[in-house]
């Protein structure tokens, strides 16, 4: 065994850290949930794992030498509890079914990279990682080494003085090249979901904004009626929303805002979109609600309001209202258009203050 040799072995390790690198990379720009998310990125480290042990370097018979032990160490802070569990327990397997006289230390050494890992995500949790970070992790993957001392001592030192020092620096050098080129990536994506997230929330309410709404608003309403679903719009305006900002200023107005946005959130589903259409009006999608069950909701939501004045600096009660307009699809193949249905809703919503205000309108499919 030469040092040129386990330094190959090394670089095409590497390769497969690439290639592991740009499958969670895929995973985290591909996955719709985050439960589907955590199940593949479990998946793509036990790979990388084991595919990692596919291109060994033997440093002596039976014994060998890859970057296995980066993926496990790591799998906690990019993946979580599934993602260490997965990747121990395939690197773990994988590594004794290979057999040899370094399988015990070699599945010894991974457990002990699984319990730093483990430990390291737990104390960091919340920081930003490093190359410094990184290169720690790293030498508890090489402080691994000492499993070797599980063989008889005068093989262990004998192989430790021929490759140890190659393998200490290959080790800390492996964890921060894979560890580095995953944070990367990591963190692009978490950049983008911000700006993605920022794009699409509004400032204030954080509710979804108007842009949101017109553009996933008529996907849903015309999923549902392709699955023959009922569906519902809901339009919520504020009554005399005017009156409050001239009489307590905007700031205020903005206040009662957040208040009637927590409100409505609270009492509708997550899956239920809602938005902050402009000014004081709140829009809803509402999958799966009927003329009936949309009329429940609006009523309920008409009741909250009223009954939850918004308390200002806990000295100033303001008693709001809420007039709201409702459009309820029945699922047919005949049901009217989005932005039908978001015209039909908003005249009853124009019909409820025409009534008197504080009321539910509802207009029924054609």
């Amino acid at each position: 065994m030469t040092t040129a040799l386990l330094v190959s072995g090394v670089l095409q390790n590497l390769g497969i850290a690439a290639i592991a690198a740009l499958f969670y990379d895929i995973v985290l720009r591909s996955c719709p949930t985050p439960g589907v998310r955590h199940t593949l990125v479990a998946f793509v480290f036990g790979a990388g794992a084991v595919g990692s042990m596919m291109l060994p370097v033997e440093v002596a018979p039976g014994i060998i030498f890859d970057l296995r032990n980066a993926f496990v160490i790591l799998a906690m802070t990019f993946g979580g509890w599934l993602a260490v569990a997965v990747t121990t327990l395939a690197a773990f397997s994988y590594r004794l079914w290979l057999g040899g006289a370094g399988a015990l230390p070699g599945g010894v050494g991974i457990l002990m990279c699984a319990s730093a890992g483990i430990a390291f995500a737990l104390y960091f949790k919340g920081r930003r990682n490093g190359l410094f970070s990184f290169a720690m992790l790293g030498l508890f993957c090489a402080a691994s080494l000492v499993s070797m001392f599980l063989l008889p001592f005068e093989t262990a030192m004998g192989i430790l003085k021929k490759v140890g020092p190659v393998m200490l620096v290959m080790n800390i050098l492996g964890t921060m090249i894979v560890g580095g080129i995953v944070d990367r990536q990591k963190r692009q994506f978490e950049r983008e979901s911000v700006l993605s997230q920022e794009a699409s929330t509004d400032s204030l309410t954080r509710l979804a904004n108007r842009r949101a709404f017109d553009l996933r608003g008529p996907d849903l309403m015309e999923t549902a009626n392709q699955q023959g679903d009922a569906c519902a719009l809901m339009l919520i305006d504020i009554d005399h929303f005017k009156q409050i900002n001239d009489a307590h200023g905007h700031d205020v107005g903005d206040k009662v805002l957040q208040h009637l946005a927590v409100l409505v959130r609270s009492n509708v589903r997550k899956t239920d979109l809602v938005a902050r259409y402009g000014g004081e009006e709140i829009a809803l999608v509402l999958p799966s609600h009927d003329a009936k069950r949309a009329f429940g909701l609006g009523e309920r939501l008409r009741k909250a309001v009223a009954g939850t004045p918004y308390r200002h600096e806990g000295k100033l009660d303001i008693t709001l209202s809420v007039s709201i307009g409702l459009y309820a699809s029945d699922g047919s193949t005949e049901s009217e258009a989005f932005t039908t249905a978001f015209k039909r809703a908003d005249m009853a919503l124009y019909r409820a203050k025409e009534a008197g205000r504080n009321r539910v309108e509802i207009a029924l499919a054609a």
